[in-house]
């Protein structure tokens, strides 16, 4: 019996292998298919054209669209079409190639190429590996996954958008500026010749009224130009350039009552205005079961000063409590009707205030909130669940918002969604006066918003990152600027 079973087991064995080396060339055609993907210094970059492999054995080079290397890297990209030629510079380096030529020169010097530049369904792809080192980055490829990694070296964060040593004034928003401080001494540090960039911490109203006059360079904020403030530089344009988003924390000193404090929209705008006076109201107690809250006086502490945070905090609060639309309303400032409420400049002095006065409520950026150790509100939000202010949250707002460029995405109906989130802008005159300011302004913004360096410093700092579709845009506002009609963005 044993003698029959064992030619059929052999025939079964057979069987098996036969099915199994059958699909071995469909699993590696299957993963040739896979398209490869970029990642630069740990994140995805976005490319609209698929990287590709040309060549075979060891002379198989991985070829990219040229924007999406020399781009991702800070370079400048220029292309002539009568000699199909591409060259890219930075910081005093210069890479040429010809399309179908295996010979490159850097710096003058020539460079032999496995695999030549070469236009492929319209797209002009260059060697990465060869780009990316000749640029001073790390490059490496990851055949598992199927990704290459560029990762950044000092020499390859080195940027020369001018000869010569400059000097930015620049002032606005306080609600960005933890981050502006982080991002201009970085820029500082890896120009050369150093291009340095100070930044005022004075308000928006500040930096609106510091770009319309010409004593700011660019100016940051929180709130849009109205119309008739965009009518003062006509025929010019003020572009408002989104850089990050962020969380305005609803802050509180009430001794015993620790942190995460729940609050409705409805009941927060009433304690601004004035309603609710004491922190054991029962519309608060109500909201917090188990919290032992004092019969203490409510002390409101707002921006004395014009504020975009102002702006984002009236604009959620306007949204929220049909009382607060039609009283104070939305703005850079407005009438506070609470009595004995305090008035601080910039968001660092409301954290003092309600650091230093027990009883008191306020508002503020996110990173304020935690850099003071402060009390946050979890507020409610339009799903119904009660959210703190975090990174996450703030993302989750974004994402589920459906807004305009110039709209914040305050009471967003995501339900992991903080409601209170607004976008911070740069703005900048589309067209410029000066061409070396021009230089510099579009190398600093395109190397902190378009080529994403500003994000490791926003995560430090409780800000949210743009989502890839606004940072597209930011790119054709960059393209846009200009200085005698002559493009900037090369």
């Amino acid at each position: 019996m044993r003698k029959k079973l064992l030619p059929a087991r052999i025939l079964t064995v057979l069987v098996c292998l036969g099915l199994l080396v059958s699909l071995l060339p469909a699993a590696a055609m299957a993963q040739a298919r896979r398209p490869i993907a970029i990642e630069f210094d740990g994140r995805t970059v976005a490319s609209e054209v698929q990287p590709v492999i040309v060549g075979t054995g060891a002379r198989a080079r991985t070829m990219v669209p040229l924007r999406v290397i020399f781009e991702t890297l800070g370079a400048d990209v220029s292309w002539e079409a009568a000699t199909q030629t591409v060259t890219g510079r930075k910081a005093g380096n210069v890479i040429s190639l010809v399309i179908g030529n295996s010979t490159a020169t850097v710096n003058g010097s020539p460079q032999t190429l496995d695999q030549p530049a070469q236009i492929l369904g319209r797209r002009t792809l260059v060697p990465f590996r060869f780009i990316g080192e000749a640029l001073g980055a790390l490059v490496e490829w990851d055949g598992v996954r199927r990704v290459v990694r560029i990762a950044s070296t000092e020499a390859s964060k080195r940027r020369s958008p001018l000869d010569r040593e400059l000097r930015l004034t620049t002032g606005g928003a306080t609600f960005p500026n933890p981050l502006y401080q982080r991002l201009v001494h970085e820029y500082a540090r890896i120009t050369s010749p150093a291009i340095r960039i100070d930044y005022a911490s004075v308000g928006s109203g500040a930096g609106i009224r510091g770009i319309l006059g010409g004593t700011f360079d660019f100016a940051g904020s929180d709130a849009p130009l109205t119309p008739e403030q965009q009518a003062q530089v006509r025929p010019n344009e003020i572009l408002h350039v989104p850089t990050v988003m962020g969380a305005v924390a609803v802050v509180y000193n009430v001794p015993g009552a620790g942190t995460g404090l729940r609050l409705t929209g409805e009941v927060l705008a009433d304690i601004f205005r004035g309603v609710i006076t004491n922190w054991n109201d029962t519309r608060i107690a109500t909201l917090n079961p188990g919290v032992r809250l004092p019969d203490q006086r409510i002390t409101v502490v707002r921006r004395s000063d014009s504020s975009g945070t102002t702006f984002i905090f009236t604009d959620y609060l306007s949204k929220v409590s049909e009382a607060w639309r039609t009283g104070p309303g939305r703005g850079t400032t407005v009438s506070w009707p609470a009595a004995g409420n305090i008035g601080a400049r910039g968001n660092e002095g409301v954290a003092a205030q309600v650091g230093q006065l027990p009883g008191a409520v306020g508002y503020v950026e996110l990173s304020t909130a935690f850099l003071n150790r402060l009390n946050t509100v979890a507020l409610r939000n339009r799903a119904g669940n009660f959210v703190v202010p975090t990174v996450e949250a703030t993302t989750a707002a974004a994402a589920a918002a459906d807004v305009g460029p110039l709209d914040h995405p305050t009471n967003s109906p995501g339900t992991d969604a903080y409601p209170i989130v607004g976008l911070t802008w740069i703005l900048v005159h589309r067209d410029q006066a000066d061409a070396n300011k021009a230089r510099v302004i579009v190398d600093f913004l395109r190397w902190a918003v378009v080529e994403r360096n500003l994000e490791p410093f926003a995560a430090d700092l409780f800000y949210a990152p743009l989502p890839q579709g606004v940072i597209d845009r930011v790119r054709e506002q960059l393209q846009s600027i200009n200085h005698n009609k002559a493009p900037i963005w090369r």
